[in-house]
């Protein structure tokens, strides 16, 4: 499962791709073109998104904050990569990586 790492300042946490592209799928396919989720325009949205992971950093870095993922997200580990000032600023921080 593919799941993009996000460094905190708590530490390193992990939110599936998946989730990532079904919220912009969502955006762009339900909300802006009246799509259901059940349309294979839906589903393409999402497969193109988890094979292009730089949109699902994108995404998530430019149109959403931590707060809109801190439920669904898995810590990993207490490593701080990154400060209070600098979190949710730099895709640097975002890592798309594959996991069991």
């Amino acid at each position: 499962m593919k799941v993009i790492r996000i460094n905190t300042p708590k530490g390193q946490f992990d939110v599936p791709l998946k989730l990532v592209a079904e919220n912009r799928a969502d955006y762009y396919i339900v909300e802006k073109d009246g799509l259901t989720k059940e349309s294979k325009e839906y589903q393409d949205e999402i497969d193109w998104v988890i094979e292009d992971e730089d949109e699902g950093v994108d995404w998530i870095l430019n149109n959403s904050d931590w707060v809109d993922w801190e439920n669904v997200a898995t810590k990993v580990n207490d490593d701080v990569n990154t400060t209070d000032e600098d979190f949710w600023s730099d895709s640097d921080d975002f890592n798309v990586v594959t996991v069991d």
